[in-house]
């Protein structure tokens, strides 16, 4: 069981949530309009058709043809503008759940060169809506293991493939700075056996935000947020972003695919 009660957040962590060893400086969240990329090139009809032959996930050359896209490192880009004031960056992950927009950008290769100090950069996905749990696990990993002093957590969701997708989703990013100088703490687990009918009974004495696989359990937690489905990534952290809550902060998805549990809890500003 996990509790996000100001009494239990005091004492020494749950069993499964894990200390960030900095502390949440920044949290910074934008949804986009509709780009204005192209992909309509040869190269790129032929990569998506290479990529996709042998596997039924609908692609369709004319969604190539058609498609006008925001690419993840033009998100980042306008999201952190002026955002990044204080030094260097050692460490920065992106993490997302739909694939890149226009494969010629790398967002982790391009944001080497971008962001300050020329921090070590790579992508988390593969996860679903998870990806930023497992981004934050490796982010205090690799923190912890090398003593930085400023990592960045990048939340992406692109709503444009020449794929089917089941539902639509938006173009959105999320930032979260952690330093040493934050005010906020954050405890990060990830449970990657979980039953359905075993997920933990919150007790949301704060402030409770829960993801679309979640969500038919709502009643269960009666006051909580449940993030909007079209964002499936950086629909959860949102709230983050909005004026801190004076307690603690609790943030949880499931994926029933994989049938794992991503919980975090952010305690208030001191």
């Amino acid at each position: 069981m996990y509790r996000a009660s100001t009494t239990t957040l005091s004492a020494a962590p749950s069993p499964g949530l894990q200390p960030f060893p900095l502390r949440l400086a920044l949290a910074a969240r934008r949804e986009f309009a509709p780009g204005e990329r192209e992909i309509d090139v040869p190269e790129l009809h032929r990569y998506f058709a290479d990529l996709s032959r042998g596997h039924d996930i609908g692609f369709r050359a004319g969604r190539v043809t058609r498609a006008r896209g925001n690419p993840f490192l033009a998100m980042a880009r306008e999201l952190l503008a002026g955002q990044l004031s204080g030094g260097r960056i050692d460490l920065a992950i992106v993490a997302h759940a739909a694939p890149e927009f226009d494969p010629r950008l790398s967002a982790p290769v391009n944001l080497t060169a971008v962001l300050p100090g020329h921090p070590l950069v790579f992508s988390v996905s593969g996860q679903g809506s998870l990806a930023p749990f497992t981004a934050l696990r490796i982010a205090g990993s690799y923190a912890r293991r090398h003593d930085y002093r400023r990592v960045l957590v990048l939340i992406m969701d692109q709503g444009v493939t020449p794929y089917d997708v089941p539902d639509r989703i938006g173009d959105a990013a999320t930032a979260l700075l952690f330093e040493t100088g934050g005010r906020r703490t954050v405890r990060v687990g990830y449970e990657p056996e979980v039953a359905p009918d075993a997920l933990p009974e919150f007790e949301p004495a704060e402030t409770v935000v829960i993801g679309s696989g979640l969500a038919r359990a709502a009643g269960a937690w009666p006051g909580a947020i449940v993030a909007p489905p079209e964002f499936p990534c950086t629909g959860l952290w949102a709230p983050l972003a909005a004026a801190p809550a004076a307690g603690p902060v609790l943030l949880a998805d499931y994926d029933p695919r994989r049938g794992a549990l991503g919980i975090c809890v952010v305690a208030g500003s001191d």
